[in-house]
């Protein structure tokens, strides 16, 4: 993210803070005149000048800043210059994957299509996480770290190494997200075969969300995440050949699946079901299926230790 868009963002910010002070201000002003007569301060005719000044020289600043098709934009208020702003930042970001909504008006375009609450609500996501600490494997733009934050977890880690350390994706969309959503989620930029309690540490709430079927070693990467999950584990993943009555795995060798070279394996449910057990989860649900064609479909599966 560049230097110039969070300078742009803290003026902002600082913007808004002197606004609502000055109207707190000047409706206490206002009843004072309406009441006794007493004058409106000139202190406070003057800090308004200077807002306004500050807010017309902030605008221009940004205008020039901002990408040639939203530069037109009308700007009158502080929401149009935060819009105007958000809309150049998220232009920039080469590829999205989550929707996430950033505020006045502004919802990144993520080819995953994450909505709130739908998306939470699919994954089981618990409505209160207050007091727990949640790790997001393979968080991506950061959607389901924030939504965690959001419900009230004390403590948030993104991990991601893929994505965030390809030139194709980065990890340009979390960072912008973060800013803007005022997170504390932390990060780190760590292979899902590295975790361990030593790395990361051990968390009451793992989520695994679309990663299982892009590992090369699934049984291994399960034992990883076991590892560092203390409660419950919510495992989100591509199932196939779900019309095989034992435990199987579909092998995609190139880019059978969705042409898409990372993509290795399909287990169906009893497999996962297996390979959880054999990593040490109990408790195994399936909680939500979602049919995509013929035997195969996408699952999601909470696992207790």
């Amino acid at each position: 993210m560049v230097t110039e868009f969070k300078s742009f963002w803290q003026q902002l910010n600082d913007l808004k803070k002197r606004a609502i002070d000055l109207n707190s201000r000047f409706s206490q002003s206002a009843q004072k005149l309406q009441n006794d007569g007493t004058p409106l301060p000139e202190t406070l005719v003057e800090e308004l000048a200077a807002y306004r000044r500050d807010f017309d020289r902030l605008r221009v600043e940004i205008q020039e800043f901002t990408a040639p098709q939203v530069a037109q934009l009308s700007v009158v208020t502080l929401e149009d210059l935060e819009r105007l702003l958000l809309k150049t930042e998220v232009a920039k970001i080469r590829a999205w994957h989550h929707s996430i909504d950033l505020g006045c008006g502004v919802i990144t375009p993520g080819g995953g299509q994450t909505f709130s609450p739908r998306s939470e609500q699919r994954i089981g996501l618990p409505e209160n996480l207050a007091g727990m600490t949640v790790l997001d494997v393979g968080a991506w733009d950061g959607f389901y770290s924030f939504a965690s934050e959001k419900r009230g977890a004390k403590r948030v880690l993104a991990t991601d190494s893929f994505v965030w350390q390809s030139p194709m994706f980065g990890k340009g969309g979390f960072e912008l997200a973060r800013t803007v959503l005022n997170s504390q989620v932390e990060d780190m930029e760590i292979d899902v075969l590295e975790l361990s309690p030593e790395k990361v540490g051990v968390f009451d709430l793992v989520l695994f969300l679309g990663v299982l079927y892009h590992m090369r070693h699934p049984l291994l990467a399960l034992d990883r995440v076991f590892s560092v999950t203390g409660k419950q584990l919510i495992l989100e993943t591509h199932v196939d050949m779900l019309d095989c009555q034992r435990p199987a795995l579909a092998f995609y060798p190139r880019a059978e699946l969705n042409n898409d070279a990372t993509n290795w394996f399909g287990p169906n449910a009893l497999a996962v079901q297996g390979m959880l057990e054999s990593a040490g989860f109990r408790d195994i649900k399936i909680v939500n299926t979602s049919p995509v064609s013929g035997a195969s479909a996408r699952m999601v599966f909470h696992a207790w230790r």
